[in-house]
């Protein structure tokens, strides 16, 4: 039990750090293959014009993640950072909902939902399955510091800062939008530069997040995620403890 406690606790430390990463770096970029685009350029030359019809489809790309965030679907990404690559898995049918990261190595550490208890589940490539029970507070930070980026609640708090930016008309910034498919789902990015800072957020036609990516001009680092697959039938088995994973229960007021 120890072991599987220490994992999880380091996996969400990991998690929650990229995720501060991944939304701070575009935040920052604010204060600080496509088949058709448009460009807002934010400045003292922007028209009222352009400002607008940026905020408008900001706008309407929050509109359709917000949808999104209480409907039923599978996602699988592909997750870049710090050179390293993992498989991300989000799946929900609320108030389920499945969280699930994997390595190189195939180890995968999973957080489930199964609508009554959640659980933190670590193992695979060959290795046993445990699955511990969280609950109470605990339970809803882990999931949300963890399901926040992917779920779109950071890329919402990205889009509000670009949107205050450009009605600021902040110097030295530009936001354009491009159409393009990913992963066979139509999508709609929008692409922010302030200062060789750029950051891509691509949404699909139903609002699922298909592609972020940020990237430091200053610092040359980045990171970036995007969708390999997507269905909106996700199977029962994924909002349930595998099949012959050992289940530890701790006792109240334990944490993992």
């Amino acid at each position: 039990m120890g072991t599987s406690r220490s994992r999880w606790s380091s996996w969400s430390r990991r998690s929650a750090v990229g995720a501060a990463v991944l939304g701070g770096a575009a935040v920052l970029a604010a204060c600080g293959s496509s088949s058709s685009s448009s460009t807002t350029t934010i400045g003292a030359t922007a028209s009222t014009a352009a400002g607008g019809s940026g905020t408008a489809r900001l706008d309407a790309l929050a509109g359709d993640v917000k949808a999104a965030q209480k409907s039923t679907f599978k996602a699988a990404y592909t997750s870049t950072s710090d050179g390293k690559a993992s498989t991300i898995t989000l799946a929900q049918s609320p108030p389920k909902q499945l969280f699930s990261t994997t390595d190189s190595s195939g180890s995968t550490t999973s957080l489930i939902n199964t609508g009554a208890t959640t659980y933190s589940c670590t193992g695979g490539s060959g290795s046993e399955v445990t699955c511990t029970s969280i609950g109470g507070k605990l339970a809803g930070a882990a999931l949300s510091s963890l399901v926040d980026v992917y779920n779109g609640s950071t890329a919402l708090t990205v889009f509000n800062a670009w949107r205050s930016a450009i009605v600021a008309r902040v110097a030295g910034a530009s936001l354009h939008f491009t159409s393009t498919t990913i992963a066979g789902q139509p999508s709609t990015c929008a692409n922010w530069n302030r200062s060789g800072d750029t950051a891509t957020y691509c949404v699909t036609s139903t609002g699922v997040l298909a592609k972020v990516e940020t990237s430091s001009g200053s610092s040359g680092s980045g990171t970036s995620f995007e969708l390999t697959s997507y269905s909106t039938s996700p199977p029962a088995s994924d909002f349930a403890v595998p099949s012959g994973a050992t289940v530890v229960t701790l006792p109240t007021g334990v944490s993992p």
